[in-house]
């Protein structure tokens, strides 16, 4: 047994004999056979709805640093609900994606068919205004960077970064796709193996990918502008001259 699967063992006891819980699946890197030396171990608990809290904690265990969530039946599946408001299949993709560590009522079974359904599930149409609105949101990112550039601000950096989070942001929720996390954008947007792993689906704009690629890899002002006049166009073009935003007054 390997060091880290013993400490995942001692991890487990206490939890497995509680009879509030449920089930347990390890997540993450560690379930799909691609942790790094730097990887912490996901593990996700499911609580019977007799529990009336949750918890998520970090311990370490003969120096394997483990990450858990616990949470009851109905806390899960109203996550399933409200990340997919918000273009995200994060939970569901745990559920899926997991490795069952143990389950003592079959609910994990119950809830993947579940997961199934909600996979398929279209996120929402993004309104016109918040679509405009992230557009003059977009112009203004790379006005503020060529600005930096220009006054050899040391912010520069940190703006550039900034422009291509919400290139990818934006463009994700007008596309009504989900938005690759920072930690895996750049391996799930060069990796085919990576991305079939977490059940992300191919990103369905081509052109954006490598331009974005682009832009990670080689840090110039033009590459993310380029991105970012690529996004502006796909989502209906821009110009600042005459730009207006007006709102109904709600007070």
């Amino acid at each position: 047994m390997r060091p880290w699967e013993v400490a995942l063992r001692k991890f487990l006891k206490s939890w497995e004999e509680s009879e509030v819980v449920e089930a347990a699946i390890l997540t993450g890197s560690y379930a799909l056979g691609l942790q790094t030396p730097r990887s912490d171990m996901d593990v996700y608990i499911i609580l019977s709805d007799d529990a009336d809290w949750r918890e998520r904690g970090n311990v370490l265990i003969d120096g394997v640093l483990i990450e858990y969530f616990a949470n009851p039946v109905r806390a899960v599946r109203r996550y399933f609900e409200e990340e997919l408001v918000h273009n995200s299949r994060a939970t569901a993709r745990i559920i899926l994606t997991g490795k069952v560590l143990f389950d003592k009522t079959g609910i994990i079974e119950a809830l993947q068919a579940e997961v199934e359904e909600y996979m398929r599930k279209p996120f929402p149409k993004p309104e016109p205004v918040k679509v405009e609105l992230a557009k003059y949101v977009l112009w203004d990112a790379i006005d503020s960077l060529k600005d930096a550039e220009e006054r050899g601000d040391p912010s520069y950096p940190y703006l550039y970064h900034l422009a291509l989070k919400r290139a990818l942001e934006s463009y994700a929720r007008f596309l009504r796709v989900e938005a690759p996390p920072a930690s895996k954008v750049h391996r799930l947007f060069s990796d085919e193996a990576f991305r079939r792993a977490y059940l992300f689906p191919d990103f369905p704009d081509d052109d954006f990918v490598a331009l974005f690629l682009r832009a990670m890899e080689d840090v110039k002002t033009e590459n993310v502008e380029a991105l970012v006049n690529h996004v502006l166009e796909r989502m209906g073009g821009f110009s600042i001259d005459g730009w207006k935003f007006r709102t109904p007054v709600k007070v």
